[in-house]
């Protein structure tokens, strides 16, 4: 069945006339007469019948006219373009794939975001784990945000930079390094540190910078999570790195940051997801939210 009949069945209905319904559609008189043919020959009905110089409908046109304008209309919703969502209506619940520290900051901000909006959303944070393109693409984490990933995932996401961020120093407001006269690269090769990695990793670009004058991080301990990593700072009296939009928000008022006193890459905070809901109305919503919130750190 050629679904355009049904558009072209609606606008004869409507307009009852070739030529109306031509203008509606935009398309050539004789177009829409050889659609009318076609549709008399599918219902087995004239549907119009000329009367004068008008077409009138016969009784099964006028019994059609109602459900075929609800069918039409109904399809170009189920395969037009996506519009705009309903904030009031929205019943959804989204999961966001983000760290420990970064929901803490996050989290909050989102929700005081949607809830007098949409107050019939819910959100599910996740926890990063293997942080796996699957899912995103299955549908069980509908977006990811975070600092920007180095693991390949071949192109097949969409991203989008939120915010240029960096990286600070985080320790005890009476700890190691606050009893220093000044935060040096000497005074960081001092105190011990605990490194806040979810794969494991003891060194980093702070290394790095470290080795250019031949110095070295004692690294005390190494966690998964910047929540974890804060603890350790406050009971060890050691010193971390994490990026400067979590600090401000979920550091506490028992511990201060300070400058790295080495030049650092920037820390790039993006969100990311995958085709399949690139157009979907309601996470395109959940998206424009993320951004707002981020932006405003």
């Amino acid at each position: 069945m050629d679904l355009n009949l049904l558009a072209a069945l609606d606008a004869l209905l409507a307009e009852g006339s070739v030529t109306g319904a031509a203008q509606r559609l935009h398309l050539s008189p004789p177009a829409v007469s050889r659609s009318l043919a076609r549709l008399r020959r599918a219902t087995g009905d004239p549907l119009l019948v000329r009367v004068g110089r008008d077409l009138v409908p016969t009784p099964e046109a006028d019994r059609l006219r109602e459900r075929v304008h609800a069918v039409h209309v109904a399809a170009q919703e189920l395969l037009g373009p996506r519009g705009a969502v309903d904030e009031a209506t929205l019943d959804a619940t989204f999961a966001v794939r983000t760290g420990h520290a970064a929901a803490a900051a996050l989290g909050p901000a989102l929700l005081a975001a949607i809830r007098p909006r949409a107050p019939r959303v819910r959100l599910r944070l996740v926890g990063e784990g293997d942080e796996s393109v699957a899912a995103l693409r299955d549908g069980a984490v509908d977006l990811d945000v975070g600092a920007a990933s180095d693991s390949d995932d071949s192109g097949e996401l969409h991203r989008e930079v939120l915010r240029h961020d960096r990286m600070v120093l985080v320790g005890r407001h009476d700890g190691a390094l606050a009893r220093r006269d000044a935060v040096t690269p000497e005074a960081l090769a001092e105190v011990g540190h605990v490194n806040a990695t979810r794969r494991g990793r003891r060194r980093g670009p702070l290394d790095d910078a470290l080795a250019t004058r031949g110095l070295a991080r004692d690294v005390v301990a190494t966690v998964p999570d910047l929540v974890a990593a804060f603890a350790l700072v406050r009971a060890a009296d050691l010193v971390t790195l994490a990026p400067r939009w979590v600090t401000d928000v979920v550091g506490g008022a028992d511990l201060v940051t300070w400058e790295v006193p080495l030049d650092l890459p920037p820390l790039v905070i993006e969100q990311s997801w995958h085709p399949r809901t690139d157009t979907d109305p309601a996470r395109r919503w959940l998206r424009d939210r993320v951004r707002e919130v981020v932006a405003l750190r």
